[in-house]
């Protein structure tokens, strides 16, 4: 699976690293594996690493698919904030669409550059959350 993720309980974090080529039915397998994973407690915080994908193949009826899917596990996914980084042009602006999608969900998605200010936002939700 091109999308390995792991949590870390005591900084109710989870960390998800993409390689090689992204479809959307590696994303929304994702999604589900990690909604039905006993080890994820919401509300969490997530960092999803997108510096070692090769591309995102994904169409915008993909992109609308793979947002449905995370909006009907949002009752899972509470107040979870989200951060990618996304250093490439592409995968920056398909990642940005993504979180268009999501702006009408409870699941706060950000995209960045690098992951210094990932976790940086990532790290004042938590200060607000908790």
């Amino acid at each position: 699976m091109p999308i390995h993720y792991k949590i870390d309980k005591a900084k109710r974090l989870v960390v998800a690293e993409g390689v090689g080529t992204i479809g959307p039915t590696d994303i929304i397998e994702h999604l589900r594996m990690l909604a039905n994973d006993p080890d994820y407690e919401s509300p969490m915080r997530k960092l999803v690493d997108y510096r070692n994908i090769d591309a995102i193949q994904i169409s915008a009826a993909d992109a609308l698919g793979v947002a449905a899917v995370k909006k009907e596990l949002q009752k899972v996914f509470i107040a979870e904030k989200c951060a990618f980084i996304s250093p490439g042009d592409l995968t920056f602006g398909t990642t940005r669409v993504h979180q268009s999608l999501l702006e009408s969900s409870d699941i706060d998605n950000e995209v960045f550059r690098n992951e210094e200010d990932a976790m940086e936002w990532l790290d004042k939700a938590q200060q607000i959350q908790y």
